[in-house]
Order: C-alpha cells, then sequence, then structure tokens
C-alpha cells in the first residue's frame, strides 16, 4: 500500500509539473488514481510453459484493473451526467454493463486454470 501512495504522489507531481493542480475535479482525481493504480500493478509475464498459477494471476491483475477502471469510468460517467439536460444518461445501465463485461472476462480465465488445474493434477497421478 506505501508503494500504492508513492506512486500516486509522483504521478499527481509529474501531472502537475510541480504547479498546483489547476482543478481538483473529482474526475481529475480519479484519473490520477487510476494511473496510479495501473503504475502499481504491472502484469507478470506468461512464458510458453505456462501452468494454472500463471492465469490465476492474471486473473488477479485484471482483477485490480477492473476494480480501478470501475472507480474511474463512474466518476467520468457522475460527471457526464451531471452535465446533461434531462437525465438521459442511465448511469445503473452502464454499470451493470460493466459489471457484467468484467466477470465475463475473468470468468473466462478462471475456468481456464481450474481446467488446466485439473489437466494438471491428472498428469501428476
Amino acid at each position: 500500500m506505501a508503494r500504492a501512495e508513492c506512486i500516486t504522489t509522483a504521478v499527481r507531481e509529474l501531472l502537475s509539473r510541480g504547479r498546483q493542480a489547476k482543478s481538483t475535479s473529482p474526475v481529475r482525481l480519479a484519473h490520477i488514481e487510476f494511473v496510479a493504480a495501473l503504475a502499481g500493478n504491472v502484469p507478470h509475464p506468461i512464458y510458453a510453459d505456462i501452468d494454472s498459477e500463471d492465469l490465476d494471476g492474471r486473473a488477479d491483475h485484471l482483477e485490480k484493473v477492473f476494480e480501478a477502471l470501475h472507480v474511474y469510468l463512474s466518476a467520468i460517467i457522475a460527471d457526464t451526467a451531471q452535465n446533461i439536460q434531462g437525465g438521459t444518461l442511465d448511469r445503473r445501465y452502464l454499470d451493470n454493463l460493466f459489471r457484467d463485461l468484467s466477470a465475463d472476462a475473468l470468468g473466462v480465465i478462471r475456468n481456464a486454470a481450474e481446467e488446466m488445474r485439473e489437466h494438471e493434477n491428472w498428469r501428476a497421478l
């Protein structure tokens, strides 16, 4: 966690280039936090001799990316919705759409890891 805070601080300094930020809007802060979350969560490479642990690690990485992206998208959507007359932006629909996408993507990887684990266990016998 301390590493993420250091990265967040460094990203904020780079974005402001030593000056006070012109805006501390929720969208700007969400953007900074998203960039910091990505910088602090670098994926490990997968090599030719892939195993189920590699896939589990990739799913864990992607889950953290999706969590950070969800916070960022929520801020963007909320800000956009405030600036649209008549409230025509269906925030719940977009949120559910994102949750479905991330759950499906993670499910595919986790299922592949489970299938690989079964095959690894079968070969070990």
